[in-house]
């Protein structure tokens, strides 16, 4: 009966072994896949980062270029008025 026993409890220890080397290998590949999917996302935000600050920019220009168009056309304008309205002065 003693026999047995230490039988089993053998192969049980083995196998807990060869069970407890598996779990290890699967989590040192599951750590590699998500070291590889956080480096990739890394990139990935670093990427539209400095996309986003390049649009950021262009906009910059841009309104600064819509606001100088804007001065322009208004004073244009004003000048016009001005223009029309010293044309249409009734004679003194």
């Amino acid at each position: 009966m003693i026999d047995i026993v230490v039988i089993v409890s053998i192969i049980s220890s083995v196998f807990s072994i060869i069970l407890a080397a598996y779990a290890i290998l699967f989590s040192r590949r599951v750590e590699e896949r998500l070291k590889t999917n956080f480096l990739i996302l890394k990139e990935s935000l670093e990427t539209n980062q400095k996309h986003a600050e390049a649009c950021l920019s262009n906009i910059d220009r841009e309104a600064e270029a819509i606001k100088k168009t804007v001065d322009n056309s208004h004073k244009k304008l004003h000048e016009t008025l001005n223009d029309i309205k010293n044309n249409n002065k009734p004679p003194e």
